[in-house]
């Protein structure tokens, strides 16, 4: 009993008497080991468990930093301290907050903070155990490197900082396995439950019967398991230091068209990459690769020089042509919004000549590729160049065309119709020198809010003449009887074309449409809205409308409409 009792003494002084810190050297390689042998012993007023060691004052954005977790206990022998090693769990996490103080209206507000990382020590981890000292001042320093990812926090920090928690907690002694044989629902010594049915059994109505129900079905009591001795108890945390954040780059990522075929949806991306000025450090870039999800990207750049320090302010520009896999409609096969960019930076940074920090960047992005107007116009050139195709391999070139080519086209152009109907009606004559109003009766029979806008389009008027062709008499392009060409000469006699554009015909209108347009704010679908185009007729007879279109304001799909009524315009 001396001896059990002993056990948990001994664990809960190793509990409250060790210390736990995250540390951050200033040196990128350095050894702790021998930096913790070479100490002198000497205490310093910052309160740090390791006070001889610098540390780093600035932390990078998106890098990948070695973290140091030292803990500090009194000085034990190998094998229970390997004992209560194994019972510690060790947690680090990493928060990014705002440095600058509260506003006035509420100074007693907590600034907000993010976790931007945690982690769990792994058992696996053999760590650095290193004695130092003498006597009561005897301690043992053990050391866990931990790899810590300094991520973009997703809230917005004016001046933002960083500061590590580690957290360790010492958990109970794990007790012995007991023998199968045990059964803690049936333990030798104890009696069994109360039988709430004893009473019935001198009933002469059961005929000798005994009834028994347990307790233990009535209200089931699980076994307890024995108190624990030592519960799990958290360590004390030493020194926690603030480090300032700052982001080593700075890039930004646009978008061109190429002027191409209608069918090549491809786009010029340009990836500026710019070294920051304020945080003052070289920056070596070693990698810089652009992916797309759904389609191919082409690197247009030369290649990267790894060796290069870059100094702040200093900016690389890449050219990259990424284009979408196509699906068998001519559009890109994840759609207009399915694909994004995955951007990735490896760099190391100079900070000192002994801080050479890594830094990996990966961004995603979204990209639109064109947009659906030009989509239609790519559907309607992979149509034509695949009716072209087909012709082409046709076995009897009179033959007609198939009815399933007939009819792809017409469902084509009816999921992209406008979808509207319209209804216009006019007075079956009017006067000469009076203004009258065609009615325009618009419903909405597709299945989303439309933006309209009605436009009246006039009669084109045109030039009955025919063009008289007459022999160039020009001495820049005169025929040659020494070369044959296999074109003739364009005319390019400057008499012939001044003459043909002053003998012009110009014709005077008929009639005048005194309304410019119509814009019809929100139709819903199955709403109707009624206007008026109003006219002056201003010679007698028949006239004509060439057409009045229809423009959706959202997608600019147009239609135009040419069976309109005639107008019989009378002189007063």
């Amino acid at each position: 009993m001396a001896d059990e009792e002993v056990i948990p003494r001994r664990s809960l002084e190793f509990a409250e008497s060790s210390v736990l810190e995250a540390v951050v050297p200033a040196s990128t390689d350095i050894d702790i080991k021998s930096e913790i042998d070479s100490w002198d012993g000497a205490a310093d007023d910052n309160g740090s468990i390791l006070p001889f060691l610098a540390q780093r004052n600035v932390l990078l954005l998106d890098e990948l930093l070695a973290v140091c977790v030292v803990f500090q206990t009194p000085l034990l022998d190998e094998a229970t301290l390997k004992s209560y090693l194994a019972r510690l769990v060790i947690n680090v996490e990493a928060f990014a907050f705002s440095t600058v103080p509260p506003s006035d209206q509420d100074p007693k507000a907590t600034p907000p903070k993010e976790v931007i990382f945690s982690g769990t020590v792994n058992h696996t981890d053999e760590p650095t155990v290193v004695n130092h000292g003498e006597g009561d001042s005897a301690h043992t320093y053990v050391i866990w490197k931990v790899d810590v990812f300094i991520a973009r926090p997703q809230g917005r920090f004016h001046k933002p900082a960083v500061y590590f928690q580690p957290t360790a907690s010492f958990k109970p002694e794990e007790k012995p396995q007991k023998d199968a044989s045990e059964d803690d629902y049936l333990p030798s010594g104890v009696p069994t439950p109360l039988n709430l049915l004893q009473s019935f059994e001198n009933d002469p109505a059961l005929v000798g019967v005994h009834p028994r129900l347990s307790a233990m079905r009535i209200s089931k009591v699980t076994p307890t398991a024995p108190a624990a001795k030592e519960m799990a108890r958290p360590i004390r945390n030493g020194q926690r230091l603030l480090f300032r954040v700052l982001p080593p780059l700075i890039w930004r990522i646009r978008y061109s068209r190429i002027q191409t075929s209608i069918s090549d949806l491809s786009l010029m991306a340009s990836l500026d990459l710019e070294v920051a000025q304020f945080a003052t450090y070289d920056v070596r870039i070693k990698k810089v690769s652009l992916a797309l999800h759904g389609g191919k990207v082409q690197e247009l750049n030369d290649v990267l020089d790894t060796a290069t320090s870059h100094k702040p302010g200093d900016q690389l520009t890449f050219l990259y042509k990424i284009r979408p896999d196509i699906g068998t409609d001519g559009t890109p096969a994840l759609g207009s919004k399915g694909h994004y960019l995955t951007l990735n930076v490896e760099a190391n940074v100079t900070m000192s000549d002994h801080c050479h920090p890594d830094i990996a960047i990966e961004w995603k992005t979204p990209v639109d590729f064109p947009s659906e107007q030009a989509l239609n116009l790519a559907k309607a050139s992979h149509r034509q160049s695949s009716s072209t195709t087909q012709s082409a391999n046709a076995v009897n070139p009179d033959a007609l065309v198939p009815q399933d080519a007939q009819d792809q086209p017409e469902q084509d152009a009816s999921t992209n119709d406008v979808n509207v109907t319209l209804t216009v009606s006019g007075p079956p004559s009017v006067k000469v020198g009076e203004i009258f109003t065609w009615d325009v009766f618009i419903v909405n029979r597709s299945d989303k809010t439309r933006r309209l806008a009605v436009l009246v389009i006039a009669k084109r008027p045109r030039d009955s003449g025919k063009h008289k062709s007459h022999p160039s008499v020009s001495s820049v392009g005169g025929p040659r009887a020494d070369k044959k060409e296999l074109f003739g000469t364009a005319v390019v006699d400057e008499n012939v074309v001044y003459a043909k554009q002053k003998s012009a015909r110009t014709d005077t209108a008929d009639l005048i449409c005194l309304t410019t347009d119509i814009r019809l704010g929100q139709l819903s679908p199955g709403s109707c809205y009624t206007a008026d185009l109003k006219f002056l007729a201003l010679s007698a007879g028949v006239l004509f409308v060439e057409s009045i279109r229809v423009v959706d304001l959202v997608t600019n799909e147009a239609v135009d409409i040419h069976d309109l009524p005639s107008i019989i315009a009378v002189a007063s």
